[in-house]
């Protein structure tokens, strides 16, 4: 087989033991957070119609899905984020409203791999259907910034801002995506779309000085005064790029990961609407896992976590204790102490090496003295301490 066909495909990776413990912790923590608030649990399918897929969406995200035809000669497409489905799920379902969700998966966008943007991706998603503007917004915000202070982030904040203000220079929905390029490329992309559309270049500079200096809107002054904690700031020209946002809209930003952006959200009330015919108001927040994990590497925010799961190796003496180890590693493992027993037929100190190597704190002996004593011996890897104890005693060691 070629060799290069047994690398991942272009803008898909493989996440090894280390790197997948570090999602992992993350996911978690994401899991925890949005429970304590409330979200439930959900789960779509990778694949949809391309007809749902490609029904709402605007222009620029139509380039960007994965389609084609699958064996029974329907249009089909992987999803490219998380929303699509929810509102088919909400269309389709008779569901108690207010409706709060959060959906933690993988999402595919057909783009030119670069530098921190693959084609393959994960986003953590939560949303509140069925709610006006107001305390649902609030709560959204609050627990995306818990999510931060759990993942032990100190530097962050959430700009927050209403396209209802962008309504008052008449900017087109193409004008108020090309703002969104701001952060990265400067207002230029936003001035030449104004020159685009019949301004000229001193009129089109003077909307961009404008909006910099707008005042909040009523549900802005409503949101704020809700919203408890220093971390949120108003930004007059916070735009998002997608198209189905109505109102309000907010962006999570890292100072020290180079001000870029973790996740964001708003309202999207008319979304539902185009699906079931019947409106429903809609706000919701996305974390891209990929960034928080990026960022939490950046500021070693990893530092604390365990290297492996597994607390304890059990080691193997030889074939004659082997069940001896057996028992020990069961004994543990129904304690709630992970524990692992070593596989193979090494020496002692070949599976000493294996343990220090992955990280393992404590390797547990039973040789030949441990066994007519019923006693055990535990060798601490972090400290090169070692010590033996009553069999009967060996729960109190790891749970004191």
């Amino acid at each position: 087989m070629n060799k290069a066909n047994l690398q991942p495909l272009k803008g898909f990776r493989d996440f090894l033991p280390e790197q997948a413990r570090k999602r992992e912790f993350v996911i978690n923590t994401l899991k925890e957070v949005f429970s304590s608030y409330g979200f439930e649990p959900l789960e779509t399918p990778a694949l949809e119609y391309t007809s749902t897929l490609l029904g709402k969406s605007g222009e620029e995200t139509e380039k960007l899905i994965y389609k084609f035809m699958d064996r029974g000669e329907r249009e089909v497409g992987l999803r490219y984020d998380l929303t699509i489905p929810l509102m088919r799920i909400v269309a389709n379902n008779p569901l108690l409203m207010p409706f709060k969700r959060y959906q933690i998966a993988p999402v595919w966008r057909a783009d030119k791999p670069q530098a921190g943007r693959f084609r393959e991706f994960w986003q953590a998603d939560i949303d509140t259907i069925g709610t006006k503007i107001g305390l649902s917004d609030t709560e959204i915000i609050e627990c995306a910034l818990e999510v931060m202070q759990k993942l032990g982030f100190k530097d962050y904040k959430m700009i927050i801002n209403d396209r209802e203000i962008f309504k008052d220079y008449g900017l087109s929905l193409k004008s108020v995506i090309e703002l969104d390029k701001k952060e990265k490329e400067g207002e230029k992309p936003f001035l030449k779309q104004l020159i685009a559309e019949g301004k000229t270049e001193k009129e089109a500079q003077e909307v961009f000085e404008k909006i910099t200096k707008a005042k909040k809107t009523k549900a802005l002054e409503e949101l704020f005064s809700l919203i408890k904690g220093d971390d949120v700031y108003f930004e007059p020209t916070l735009s998002r790029g997608l198209d189905y946002y109505t109102s309000i809209i907010f962006e999570l930003r890292i100072e020290k990961y180079g001000n870029l952006s973790v996740g964001g959200g708003g309202r999207y009330d008319n979304l539902i609407g185009q699906f079931s015919g019947k409106d429903l108001p809609a706000v919701g927040f996305s974390f891209g896992i990929d960034r928080l994990v990026e960022a939490m590497e950046q500021q070693d925010l990893f530092k604390n976590m365990e290297a492996t799961f597994s607390q304890v190796l059990v080691t193997v003496f030889s074939k004659e204790y082997l069940n001896n180890s057996l028992e020990i590693v069961s004994l543990l493992r129904d304690k709630d102490i992970s524990a692992e027993i070593y596989l193979n037929d090494d020496k002692l100190d070949k599976q000493i090496k294996y343990a220090d190597k992955k990280g393992i704190k404590y390797v547990l002996i039973l040789g030949p003295d441990e066994v007519k004593n019923k006693t055990v011996t535990i060798k601490d890897l972090s400290t090169g301490d070692q010590r033996t104890i009553a069999l009967e005693k060996i729960d109190n060691f790891f749970l004191s």
